[in-house]
């Protein structure tokens, strides 16, 4: 008879039925008139997704057992697809909360039921999945497990064998006939010659007294020693002992913590346990083990209880048989979903190699767990004492799980006949289920078919059990399992036509009442998917989608899966996810397109998985298409397929990069970069402004790598034939993301700018000075490698490019104003044009561009080339202080005056403790260290050399010169003794001088240091990174750190030093204070790119860098970039320089505010420093807030962790006398202070002074400032000189310049500076000492000087400081004009 199906869902006469020629059978494609198709043959058993031994189609999601949830049809359809990959990714809910029959764990005595989502439902095959034969050696442990009874016993004790019960004629034989089917042997086949386990011995009187064995291996899958147990002579009592009801309530309370601890608990402190304690032990550990945790806290439990000689009972095989087969699904559930995992990375073009490497990794160890052999044995123990009649029904149903999941026909034959034996245990729709399963996953249809008969069979009958069915539920849920699983058994055979049968007799099923079991039941939702399902499966993707078009039109749509409503309705969640996959799979992708467009106009919430399959497939066919396709393609991808707030920033990153690569390759430049910069853009809204709706972004370092993927791809596509605004528009937002442009596409860019300029096609009114500057950038840095052997230039066809003295006459021809660029920028273009024309060229070429007043001094034409060029290219003093004469060894020991020594490890091990474990109390631990030493050292034993190097580096940071010398003594002497062993000798001398460099450094003694440094670079050593760290951090005090610091770091890089996070902290840091933002930057980004992860204190160098030029914009990203890492540990520094930034550079109180929030957020307290950048925030930003300031203040006093000091007074006095204009009430407070007024007060209140022209007044605050004691520095000599000079009272503002003097030469001006951090003291400054000018000193006068009309007087002014300091000199020009 022809099947209904066509008739009953079109609710029509007419039948739709398609005949689908398969080998000599004809199906009816039961939704769609007829038609033609053949169907893609099947792989065999042997090499197909459903081969022999694999985890078959009850994916472990969705398969019986402890943590069964009835969803074993469809599901598990779904799960097993044959298509690449799925987007299911755990948002579809397919479950049945009535089909929980639960193999219940002795531990739980409170049913638990209810709706469960899946969990990483992911509808993909597993490939490979036969599992690997057992080696000899676990197979030989699983044998001595049954032989022995326990599984995990401590020791091996030999027993006879005994033969194996035969198995009893069963009333209904049908499940347990052997030859029923032709089974192949399984890789892990039940092993029926297995002998039972002898008789137990006879129990012993008395415990032995010897001591316990140690613990066996507690990992399942390692073999388990075993011996034979003895009862213990104490009587079981049938009342609950006080350790029993404690690991009850632990059971109970469902806490694994708790449970854990009152097991610990008992098996520490109850001297006789009981085997009823025991069996509560493992059932508290069994039912509150959470899901994944392994087994060995349990096992060893087990363990524990044999070394007691206690005879496990039934009871605790149930235990122990319900974890393993519950762990043993997991780690199937586990397998599934990261071999799921890994292609659907594929599939979606999300392809991570390490990730993918872990999730292998992670699989082979799960792999090598044998769960299901130990769990078989110890039903087999069970058996031997005679315990079947005690198993519970949730014990077979656990077993035949694992069965299945292995496909192991013999040992769920086995299992089902002791099932059989049981008279009041029927089987239930779940014994069938996983019956069919095993030998579905086994490659044995007929014997699926005998059982699934054999299930039709029982339901008429009568015998399976329907206990749900009194409990008010639907057993025609449970009918819909059994058949579904059938369907998908066909269907894993390449048997369509059986399975469209099944669908047809449940289509003419009747909708009967819940009371009985309908046989065939009606269909479902979960019917059709494991139909469309199975059609993608067997490669038949256009039959699939045919069914699915037909669901698609049909009115109804139910949301439970497995209600059986008996017609056809919508296809669910599932069924979408698979359909979609198949399509992207075949590349069917207007089809694919049509139903993703489908899904969108029902309004449903497609997840990111689907748009992603989408999106991929899409991209993978666009090489195909004509350009008009190809462009309503990438428009349809960018604004239907990837429009969703779902899709994250960082997930954005490759889609980004995909779109504009495409547009790339068809030459569409300027829509490319318009890709790029609206993803730019977005993400700088998302950093700058802090959208959480927008999750996390990717770091700038990602975004960056974004930005030199489109310039590679762009230059590698168009080989620099490309419209100039292009590569200007590009290197505009490489600025903005604070990356150069790489020298390899240097060229290109040039070569551009020649092909445009050529053809008059330069977009002149849209550049910039900016744009200008970046192109006399990218030249200058073309320009050194120009005539390399490998000019980069030779790899642009036709390369156009003239020169950088084209581009000067061309910044001429354009009335570009070069004069106005970056001074270091102008600066090295001098100096290129010096060196490659030579100086008289190079002048000629500024001259005849018009650009000679770069050049030009008015004062001194002739040597003004020549100075630029010196005063860039100088090079830095020596400052290694080798001629110092300095002798670093103490000159109270000599290494001669000591004995004759010999290494002690144990003294080494020692004093290295004793210092690394009193870290809190290091003062102590030095004196403890440096005492053990010397009493050693008096009894001819020494540390060894690597202990010795860290004393001495110990020593020096905490300023102990005196032991510090002597342990450098005592080193010598120790090297000395190792004459005859070269090798480590000299390994040893660089290790030791190495680190008296870095102690001496850190002592303060630099000169000591460089000494030291000189040493290893004579020897053709080098110092470390620690070294060089520590020698630039110490680099204070001169007229250039940071240039005597950079070349330190120079010679690091010159000898390939390894750097560390610590040398680049230090030199980045000295950078950023010289305000060097470009350099630091520089140095920042080759930090990354060598793997060298940035700390807090890396960001706030650099973010204080940008700060400090007012590079506000950069600052902000890097401030993100730090909070975004994951090694981000919060520290004041950072949060402080960002509200500096905000109350000075760029004022705004709002965002002061803010990361002052955010400090607070972060469990940050503030310092003394913070409360004076709040006070200055409120008191020195207009409109000024003198409320909020004082509020600030009284938080201030009120805290007693930060005391006030100087500088809050400061910008109260500043706040009120010169923002608000209030002279009185600047001296109220100067007059209240509860504390003694510092250098910066004066200098504060000077300033009042000034901007009131009350220089009537300066003598009185200068009287009072000598009375204090406090030492008069530059700053406020300078606010003397402005003062008197705005009063036009010019002599005493010289005689305030002349009272002070200069510094030494090279050295920085001293005593001017008042520290920041009140850790560090202030320093004591003798009254009488002299006070020394400032550059700024200088500018001042020379202002007051012109300010009075007297240009001749600032001319000698300039004069004596030319010859005094060029750094200051060149500074100063640019006043005089003024």
């Amino acid at each position: 008879m022809l099947p209904k199906v066509a008739t009953t869902i079109l609710h029509s006469t007419t039948r739709a039925v398609t005949s689908i020629q398969h080998q000599s059978y004809t199906i009816r494609n039961v939704l769609q008139p007829s038609s033609n198709n053949s169907l893609a043959p099947w792989n065999s058993s042997g090499n197909s997704h459903w081969g022999n031994g694999g985890p078959g189609p009850g994916s472990a999601k969705y398969s019986t057992g402890s943590r069964y949830y009835g969803y074993t049809g469809a599901g598990r359809a779904v799960t097993q697809a044959n298509v690449t990959i799925s987007s299911t990714d755990g948002s579809f809910v397919q479950s049945d909360e009535q089909d929980d029959v639960s193999t219940r764990r002795p531990a739980a005595n409170s049913s638990r039921r209810g709706t469960r989502a899946r969990s990483s439902s992911l509808s993909i095959p597993t490939h490979s999945r036969n599992e690997r034969a057992e080696n000899l050696g676990v197979l030989k442990t699983v044998q001595l497990h049954a032989r022995s009874r326990h599984a995990f016993a401590p020791q091996i004790i030999p027993s006879a064998p005994v033969e194996d019960d035969p198995v009893p004629a069963s009333p209904r034989p049908r499940l347990a006939r052997r030859n029923s089917t032709s089974a192949p042997p399984p890789t892990e086949a039940f092993d029926p010659s297995i002998p039972a386990p002898s008789p137990p011995p006879s129990p012993l009187h008395s415990r032995s007294a010897s001591p316990a064995p140690s613990l066996p291996p507690t990992d399942p899958a390692a073999p388990q020693t075993v011996r034979s147990p003895v009862r213990t002579p104490k009587p079981e009592t049938l009342e609950l002992t006080i350790a029993a009801k404690r690991l009850l309530a632990a059971r109970d309370s469902g806490d694994a913590a708790r449970a854990a601890a009152a097991v610990r608990e008992f098996r520490q402190q109850v001297v006789h346990p009981s085997v009823r304690e025991f069996n509560g032990a493992l059932e508290a550990l069994q039912a509150t083990r959470r899901p994944g945790e392994p087994l060995n806290l349990l096992i060893d439990t087990y363990n524990d209880m044999l070394r007691h000689s206690l005879l496990p009972n039934v009871w605790t095989y149930i235990i122990l048989i319900d974890a393993l087969t519950s762990r043993d699904h997991e780690v199937h559930t586990a397998i599934t979903a990261l071999e799921g995992r890994i292609k659907h990375r594929k599939l979606t073009g999300f392809t991570e190699v390490p990730t993918d490497e872990a999730d292998r990794k992670r699989i082979d160890m799960l792999r090598r767990e044998v769960n299901f052999p130990t769990a078989m044995s110890l039903f087999e123990t069970a058996l031997s004492i005679g315990g079947n009649s005690r198993l519970t029904g949730g014990t077979y149903i656990s077993l035949l799980r694992s069965c299945a999941n292995h496909g192991n026909v013999n040992a769920a034959i086995h299992v089902f006949a002791q099932q059989e034996k049981r008279d009041r245990i029927l089987p239930t729709h779940v014994t069938f289920v996983e019956m069919i399963r095993v030998y579905t996953n086994a490659g044995q249809l007929k014997g699926a078919e005998e059982i699934f008969a054999e299930y039709r069979s029982a339901v008429k009958t009568g015998d399976i059990h329907l206990f749900w069915a009194k409990q008010g539920a639907d057993p025609r849920r449970d009918a819909l399992l059994v058949w579904n699983q059938m369907i998908e058994t066909y269907f894993r055979f390449d048997r369509p036509d059986k399975a469209v049968e099944l669908v047809d007799e449940m289509l003419n099923a009747k909708i009967n009442d819940k009371e009985t079991l309908p046989d065939p039941p009606p269909v479902s939702t979960a019917t059709f998917t494991t139909v469309i399902t199975g059609f993608c499966q067997t490669g038949d993707v256009a039959t699939a989608l045919l069914w699915f078009d037909r669901l698609l039109v049909q009115q109804v749509a139910s949301p439970d899966p497995y209600e059986a409503t008996g017609i056809a309705t919508k296809p669910d969640e599932v069924a979408w996810g698979v359909m979609l996959d198949a399509l992207a799979v075949k590349g069917l992708v207007e089809d694919l397109n049509r139903l993703f467009v489908t899904r969108l106009e029902e309004g449903a919430s497609v997840r990111n998985t689907e748009r992603f399959v989408v999106f991929s497939a899409n991209m993978a066919h666009l090489s195909e298409m004509n350009d008009e396709q190809f462009l309503w393609t990438v428009d349809f991808l960018r604004n239907r397929v990837l429009d969703s707030p779902n899709i994250s920033l960082k997930q954005r990153v490759e889609t980004t990069a995909d779109i504009f690569s495409v547009y790339l390759d068809r030459k569409m430049y300027d829509t490319a970069l318009s890709v790029l910069s609206e993803y730019f853009n977005l993400w700088f809204e998302a950093t700058t402004k802090g959208l959480r709706n927008l999750r996390a972004p990717p770091s700038i370092t990602e975004i960056q790598k974004l930005q030199l993927k489109f310039t590679e791809k762009l230059y590698q596509v168009s080989q620099g034939d490309v419209p100039y605004a292009v590569p200007m528009e590009l290197a505009r937002v490489a600025g903005t993301v604070r990356i150069a442009l790489p020298h390899a596409y240097t060229p290109y860019m040039l070569h551009s700018y020649a092909l445009a300029r050529a053809s008059g096609s330069l977009p002149i009114q849209d550049m910039t000075l900016r744009d200008w500057e970046l192109l006399v950038m990218a030249a200058s840095e073309f320009e050194h490698v120009t005539n390399a052997p490998e000019a980069p230039q030779a790899n642009v066809p036709g390369f156009a490019f003239q020169g950088l003295a084209s581009l000067i006459h061309d910044l001429a021809t354009y009335n570009i104003p070069l004069g106005q660029m970056d001074i270091n920028l102008v600066r090295k273009l001098i100096i290129q044009m010096n060196e490659k024309f030579g100086s008289e060229a190079a002048s000629q070429l500024f001259h005849e561009t018009g650009f000679a007043s770069i050049i030009t001094n008015p004062h001194d034409p002739a040597a003004a080339l020549s100075q630029a060029i010196d005063n860039t290219s100088a090079p830095v003093s020596d400052f290694s202080g080798s001629d110092s004469g300095y002798v670093s060894a103490s000159t109270t020991t000599s290494p001669t005056d000591l004995p004759r020594l010999r290494i002690d490890n144990y003294l080494s091990q020692t004093l290295s403790e004793e210092i690394k474990h009193n870290i809190l109390k290091l003062a102590d631990a030095l004196t403890t260290a440096y005492t053990k030493l010397r009493v050693a050292i008096d009894a001819g034993r020494a540390p060894t050399v690597p202990c010795l190097s860290f004393l001495i580096q110990t020593f020096g940071r905490e300023r102990r010169p005196e032991e510090m010398h002597y342990t450098y003594s005592v080193a010598q002497r120790v090297l000395a003794g190792l004459e005859f062993n070269k090798a480590r000798q000299t390994d040893g001398w660089f290790q030791i001088e190495n680190a008296m460099v870095i102690g001496l450094a850190h002592h303060g003694d630099v000169e000591g240091a460089h000494v030291h440094r000189q040493r290893i670079l004579q020897q053709g050593g080098a110092p470390d990174a620690d070294a060089y760290g520590a020698l630039i951090y110490n680099v204070k005090d001169t007229t250039d750190d940071a240039s005597n610091a950079l070349e330190l770091f120079h010679e690091a890089q010159t000898h390939r030093v390894a750097p560390n996070v610590y040398l680049f902290n230090n030199i980045i840091s000295k950078l950023a204070r010289a305000r060097k933002a470009d350099y630091a930057m520089e140095l920042f980004q080759q930090m990354k790119a060598l793997g060298i992860p940035a700390t807090s204190v890396t960001f706030g160098a650099v973010i204080g860098a940008c700060a400090r030029v007012g590079d506000v914009h950069s600052a902000e990203l890097l401030f993100s970039e730090m909070t975004h890492a994951p090694n981000f540990k919060p520290r004041i520094p950072p949060f402080n320089t960002m509200m500096q930034m905000y109350t000075t550079t760029k004022p705004d109180r709002d965002r002061v505010l803010h990361f002052y929030n955010e400090m607070r957020n972060a469990k940050i307290f503030p310092t003394a420093h913070t409360y004076k950048l709040l006070l200055d925030a409120y008191g020195a930003i207009e409109p000024v807030d003198i409320d909020g300031m004082n509020a600030t203040f009284q938080e201030l006093q009120a805290n007693k962790n930060v005391a006030v000091q100087g500088t809050h007074y400061a910008s109260l006095i500043n706040a009120h006398g010169c923002v608000s204009k209030d002279l009185d009430a600047a001296v109220n407070i100067f007059n209240t202070m509860s504390i003694p007024a510092d250098n910066l007060v004066y200098e504060t209140m000077t300033n009042v002074l000034v901007v009131h022209r009350r220089a009537d007044l300066f003598p009185e605050y200068i009287n009072k400032m000598h009375l204090a004691g406090v030492h008069m520095t530059a700053y406020i000599a300078n606010a003397l000189i402005k003062g008197y000079s705005l009063v036009d009272k010019l002599q005493e503002a010289r005689d305030v310049f002349e009272s002070l003097e200069d510094p030494p030469v090279g050295v920085a001006a001293p005593n001017n500076h008042m520290p920041h951090s009140p850790a560090e003291a202030v320093p004591s400054v003798d009254q009488s000492s002299p006070v020394y000018r400032e550059p700024s000193t200088w500018e001042a006068i020379i202002r007051a000087e012109l300010g009075a009309g007297n240009r001749d007087g600032a001319i000698d002014l300039l004069e004596r400081l030319k010859a005094r300091q060029k750094i200051v000199y060149k500074r100063t020009p640019k006043t005089t004009e003024e």
